[in-house]
């Protein structure tokens, strides 16, 4: 009897695990695609420095009505205090 209730226990463990593993195998292809969307990795290029970054870290900002992105507060506050002298 004991050896029924090890071999039944077995049988459930594999049933389990054969169905979390035929879930992943057999899942539609984007439930399990982890690749980020190409916007999400847009690089961009800084208008003040001239360095290139990823858009979603970088600072948005707003110049003269236009959304313009920058790669960091430092490049944001100079852009605006050079286009202040320049008027």
């Amino acid at each position: 009897m004991g050896r029924f209730f090890i071999f039944a226990l077995l049988a459930w463990i594999a049933y389990f695990l054969v169905k979390k593993i035929g879930k992943e195998l057999f899942a539609p292809s984007s439930a399990r695609d982890d690749t980020p969307a190409a916007s999400e990795t847009e690089l961009i290029r800084d208008p003040e420095c001239g360095a290139y970054f990823m858009k979603q870290k970088g600072v948005k900002g707003v110049v003269e009505g236009k959304v313009i992105y920058f790669c960091s507060e430092q490049c944001y506050d100079m852009h605006l205090q050079r286009r202040r002298i320049q008027k």
